[in-house]
């Protein structure tokens, strides 16, 4: 089989450690939650709160409340959690893969945005039409 270089870049061939050697290292914020997590949490309403994320996962749960005032932005972070883009994946959980869609599905919408489409499609809307 043909090699092309690689250009610099890291070294993806199929390995059990491939995605270890790429992934940043880890920090101390990555095992607990961060004070911004915890006011995050606060906010949502109780039937969206991320517990099982948040138990299983912080340093996601961190990452999801650190960028929750983009919505486009998080959205972007929970479809790419949602989706086996590397194949290979095992997947969340079932009651955190349920809790990450409930996120999504709150993030679509803004509180009194429900009959207008979300926040999202006015985003869309306004875009496609500059």
């Amino acid at each position: 089989m043909l090699h092309l270089p690689n250009f610099g870049l890291p070294d993806l061939s199929p390995r059990t450690d491939s995605w270890e050697s790429i992934r940043r290292p880890t920090r101390h914020s990555d095992e607990s939650l961060t004070g911004t997590t915890r006011a995050w949490l606060r906010k949502l309403p109780a039937g969206r709160r991320p517990l099982r994320l948040c138990e299983l996962h912080p340093r996601l749960a961190n990452l999801i409340a650190w960028h929750w005032r983009e919505p486009s932005l998080v959205h972007e972070l929970l479809d790419e959690l949602l989706t086996d883009r590397r194949g290979g994946r095992a997947g969340f959980p079932r009651a955190v893969n349920v809790e990450l869609r409930r996120l999504r599905d709150f993030i679509d919408r803004t509180p009194g945005d429900e009959q207008d489409g979300g926040y999202l499609d006015k985003l869309r809307h306004f875009w496609s039409s500059h």
